[in-house]
């Protein structure tokens, strides 16, 4: 026999052992093949240096990573269970340099094997993959092609990180020290130790991150939650010292809070000797102790994966809402008091509506730029022209006294309690010549979001008095019906009007805006999904190697059960307890991360997702039963073989 057979012989018989990480190496390496496919097509190849050449560029960086720390941390766990193997080797005759070369030899060979796998799944699905491209980037067609370069891209990227592993195994297990080896995973029990400082660090750290995460939404509740808010929101890099807290917290929660929690109910006599307590209990308290790193592990990547998920699916959901926001008209025509051709260009749009048979309301409004002495600059609206688009917005009237006035919001995202524009109490225009007080701030933009630095809406006869005017604009909306289909006509006025011209006009339609986010934001979904599933796929294959390297431990300890009482109907009890709270443990509190996580994402959206985080959790939940239920049929099924009935 060579030595190749024997290290491919080595592969074959831990093959249950390998099997999770081979399938989530192959997937990995079939996403990453699949977006060089697509990066690599010439029809997005001609479009170098836009949006979707960054996005999948970095997608395909962050797969590189996570396949590097992914592949490095399963090959540690797999040595460490197979040194008592690699002892008994030595004591045969192998050399070190031997054993090291054997190592080698395997991981090349799942290495080879996953790769070579992972691209001909990529082929088979590349043209599928293709033409969901091509339909989310809204192209004619993305036409099959010979990959090459995503071939060699491929093969080049993930041989350079499994030859990388392979070169640090000797570093991973030691190779000095027989007897080391000999000893193998297994360890004695021995008295297992916690910190209770440590253990109420852990929920401080948790609670201080989701603290700083809702922060944001807690603002106006009362003055010292209000300060405390404005602190956080000062401190340098918040977002790292968020993310610190808590994933520090996670991994104290399972070294030392959990522990401290089973030996809590340890001393609950009454119900650690009530049946099979005693022995799910005090095995946990190892299992969790010893698993530790792997249960932090499974936790962030399972977090990582709901929020990326969640994120972009609420991204994706809430582009058409967005839209609206952002231009509660179809189209806004601006044009300044210089601007001479302002009749003729409104005449344009009116002409090139009515040709392609849209039907349309027309809202003319005029608003006054007025800058003071000290350079403060303010936009005015008469309250009329202000009724007319409230009116056709839906939004209440207003009735203004001489000496009254409303600010109106120039941002979709805006917080009346904290926004500069929106906070005064009295507006000074003319040089103080005229006074007004702040009434109310109205709900929503009237023009589009960022069309000016701000607005306030006076009495019709205020307006009429002011004589200071640095500047006046009049400014055209229409209230198309079906706009979703004036894609055609605003590129007719593109080619006419152009992007408009400094100091004379500018004009903004909402369906432009609405096919550049949804493009954007599809191809976010299209991509964080399979991020997350790689995420997802990780953590899993951690549990599946984690608990599956544990049997041969557990099959000794439940045979000496069988000898001296315990029924198997007992044994599958304290088993599926043991293996649910490896599982759902980590699910929990994942699901409890993304929660807190996408507080965030509401106060950038400014717009609800729960709905599409409890759709995300639930869809984790059932995937994760169907793996609980899977993994535990298989686990009782090898253990009822050497249990004595």
């Amino acid at each position: 026999m060579t030595f190749t057979k024997f290290a491919l012989n080595n592969v074959k018989r831990n093959g249950r052992v390998y099997l999770a990480y081979f399938l989530s190496s192959v997937f990995t390496i079939m996403v990453f093949f699949s977006f060089a496919v697509n990066l690599f097509h010439p029809v997005i190849a001609g479009k170098s240096g836009g949006a979707i050449e960054l996005i999948m560029g970095q997608t395909e960086a962050a797969i590189l990573v996570f396949s590097f720390l992914f592949i490095l941390i399963s090959v540690g766990a797999f040595l460490k269970v197979r040194s008592k193997e690699f002892g008994i080797l030595m004591i045969l005759g192998m050399s070190k340099k031997q054993l090291r070369r054997l190592i080698f030899l395997e991981n090349m060979i799942i290495g080879c094997l996953a790769i070579a796998t992972g691209i001909t799944i990529g082929l088979v699905f590349s043209k599928f993959l293709l033409m969901l491209l091509s339909s989310i980037l809204a192209y004619d067609s993305l036409s099959f092609y010979l990959p090459y370069q995503a071939i060699l891209l491929t093969i080049v990227f993930f041989v350079l990180i499994f030859l990388g592993i392979s070169a640090l195994t000797p570093l991973i297990i030691r190779t000095n020290s027989i007897i080391y080896l000999l000893k193998g995973a297994k360890k004695p029990n021995r008295e297992i130790k916690f910190s209770i400082i440590q253990s109420v660090l852990a929920l401080f750290l948790l609670g201080t991150g989701y603290f700083m995460a809702i922060s944001p939404h807690l603002y106006g509740i009362n003055p010292f939650l209000n300060r405390i808010v404005l602190f956080i929101e000062k401190i340098p890099y918040v977002e790292f010292i968020l993310t610190t807290s808590v994933v520090v917290g996670t991994y104290l929660f399972f070294s030392q809070f959990s522990i401290l929690v089973l030996n809590w109910l340890k001393k609950k006599r009454s119900f650690y000797m009530y049946k099979s307590n005693i022995l799910w209990i005090s095995d946990l308290i190892y299992r969790i102790k010893d698993n530790a790193r792997m249960l932090f592990l499974v936790t962030i990547l399972s977090a990582v994966a709901f929020t990326a998920i969640t994120g972009v699916y609420a991204l994706s959901s809430v582009v058409r809402d967005e839209s609206l926001k952002d231009n509660p008209f179809a189209l806004t025509y601006t044009s300044y008091s210089s601007n001479d051709q302002e009749v003729e260009q409104v005449k344009i749009i009116d002409e090139m509506l009515e040709n392609h048979g849209f039907k349309y309301e027309k809202y003319k409004s005029e608003v006054i730029k007025q800058v003071s002495k000290d350079n403060y600059t303010v936009h005015i609206i008469k309250q009329s022209d202000y009724n007319k688009r409230a009116s056709a917005l839906g939004l209440d009237l207003v009735a203004l006294d001489k000496d009254q006035a409303l600010l109106v919001p120039v941002y979709v995202r805006f917080d009346p309690k904290r926004d500069k524009t929106l906070i005064q109490k009295n507006i000074s225009l003319d040089e103080g010549q005229i006074n007004l007080e702040v009434v109310g701030v109205a709900p929503k933009v009237i023009f589009y979001s960022g069309l000016f630095r701000n607005l306030v809406v006076v009495n019709d006869e205020t307006y009429n008095e002011i004589k200071y005017i640095d500047e006046r604009y009049h400014s055209y909306s229409y209230d198309i019906y079906d706009w979703l289909n004036t894609l055609e006509v605003t590129e007719k006025l593109r080619e006419i009007l152009g992007v408009g011209e400094h100091g004379k006009y500018f004009w903004s339609t909402r369906i432009e805006g609405y096919m550049l986010e949804n493009q954007n934001k599809k191809l976010f979904l299209y991509v964080g999904f399979f991020l997350g599933a790689i995420f997802f796929l990780g953590a899993s294959s951690f549990l599946y190697f984690r608990l599956y390297t544990d049997l041969n431990q557990e099959k000794d300890k439940y045979i000496g059960l069988s000898k001296i009482g315990l029924s198997f109907k007992e044994m599958k009890k304290v088993a599926s307890i043991e293996i649910s709270v490896l599982f759902f443990i980590p699910y929990i509190l994942a699901s409890i991360h993304t929660y807190f996580a996408i507080q965030v994402l509401q106060t950038v959206l400014y717009s609800s997702v729960l709905t599409q985080f409890l759709v995300d959790v639930v869809v984790f939940l059932i995937l994760n039963l169907i793996y609980y239920i899977s993994v535990r049929t298989r686990y009782i099924n090898y253990l009822k073989r050497f249990v004595v009935m």
